[in-house]
């Protein structure tokens, strides 16, 4: 029985009046992006002063950072579900707020367990902001998603790179309890969401429902989808774990194999973040001119050839290494987030927040393994492995529904092919 739909194809979009990207209303989306992520990296370079201060050791530190990350791991997907019902600003304004409050109460804490109350508190209120930011992205994007959610995706990645500066900076001037000093910015920037984009975002028409010919109705875009939509995910939780192994151990690696200082170790983390920016910038920028679905299966690829090679040189090659791995590794992750909207048109609140919140979460658990893997065999069996796992992840890259749509369409041309 034929059929004029093909379930394996991505829904079509609505056609709508052709719209320019909205240049301003995305910066200041990016604005509040940086902002909320510049808060969530004012912890890390602060421990050394707070284990003084509260006699912890790294097992505490280690449990800290795990049991904040699992803690917050269904936010984003439950706060894009409420979204997704209740499409209004509101979410983005009270991220930030409480963001800047809980995030710049931590050299107040003067317990193990009100830190872990601030810093949860913090990084909750950050979640809360970025489902409904990532949609407004779009809305704003005038048709260039790729381009805008990686603009987007930038600007957080330069908060992230920022946020320790500042944090130690307030520190060195003013003393650790001076931290709340750093409240002001967050609350510029709710207000700037607040007056510049307002609380009424719009939402994208959902696709109608399609009959075939004998007359029965397929599902919604989400029931549909949902199997690409999971493989997505995890495959974005692999490369998670290959970017939070590969910038978690990279300093150790560069103190205890290339023998270079500690200052050394650290610019060559800074580099990795930086060019890691910069290949989501240009991930957006393939995947709007050519193929989502390619840009993320080559630069998964690009990054294990890069890692293994990394391992395996030294000296200006080595460094070129490192910076194909930070950009192939990160021009995927704005690139998931589109894919996954058009995925699923009618829960887009939910589907960014499982891209940017929930696959981080649990890609953060397989750095523990992996740690594990290199105290018994050695970093560089460590490193081996996220270059296979960086392999893998993208070898199965090619199940999504676009490579499948091509390749199945070309193998049955194949079989129905008549004989000679």
């Amino acid at each position: 029985m034929s059929s004029d739909v093909n379930v394996g194809t991505l829904p079509q979009a609505a056609p709508a009046q052709p719209v320019k990207l909205d240049k301003f209303k995305l910066g200041v989306l990016s604005f509040g992006h940086l902002v909320g992520d510049m808060y969530y990296a004012t912890l890390i370079p602060l421990w050394p002063l707070l284990i003084d201060r509260m006699s912890l050791t790294l097992t505490d530190v280690g449990f800290f950072t795990s049991l904040s990350s699992f803690m917050l791991m269904p936010v984003q997907p439950f706060i894009g579900w409420l979204v997704d019902r209740f499409p209004r600003a509101w979410f983005m304004v009270l991220g930030l707020i409480g963001a800047a409050i809980g995030m710049s109460f931590i050299g107040l804490a003067p317990t193990y367990t009100l830190l872990m109350v601030c810093v949860v508190f913090g990084r909750f209120s950050n979640a809360i902001f970025h489902p409904h930011a990532a949609m407004m992205v779009r809305a704003t994007s005038g048709g260039r998603h790729a381009t805008a959610m990686s603009i987007f995706a930038f600007a957080g990645n330069i908060g992230i790179a920022v946020g320790p500066l500042l944090s130690v900076g307030i520190v060195t001037l003013f003393g650790l309890e001076s931290t709340y000093l750093m409240i002001p910015f967050g609350l510029l920037a709710a207000a700037a969401i607040y007056y510049f984009i307002g609380v009424d975002v719009p939402k994208e028409p959902r696709p109608p429902e399609t009959k075939a010919k004998d007359g029965s109705r397929l599902t919604s875009a989400a029931q549909a989808f949902i199997g690409p939509l999971i493989l997505l995910a995890v495959l974005m939780t692999f490369r998670a774990a290959i970017w939070g192994g590969f910038r978690t151990f990279l300093p150790i690696f560069l103190v205890d194999n290339r023998a270079v200082t500690l200052v050394i170790g650290g610019l060559g983390l800074s580099a990795l973040s930086l060019f890691g920016a910069l290949g989501g910038l240009l991930g957006g920028h393939m995947s709007d001119r050519y193929s989502g679905s390619w840009v993320i299966a080559l630069s998964l690829l690009i990054s294990a050839v890069s890692i293994f090679a990394f391992v395996r040189t030294d000296g200006i090659l080595s460094l070129l290494m490192l910076i194909v791995a930070g950009m192939s590794l990160f021009a995927s992750q704005p690139v998931a987030t589109v894919l996954a909207q058009e995925l699923a048109p009618g829960q887009m609140a939910m589907a960014s927040g499982v891209m940017m919140g929930m696959v981080w979460g649990i890609g953060a658990l397989f750095v523990t393994p992996i740690g594990m893997l290199g105290d018994v065999f050695g970093l560089n069996a460590s490193m081996y492995a996220l270059a296979g796992l960086a392999l893998l992840t993208g070898l199965g890259s090619f199940f999504l529904p676009e490579f499948r749509q091509k390749f199945g369409a070309r193998l049955r041309k194949v079989i129905q092919r008549p004989s000679t």
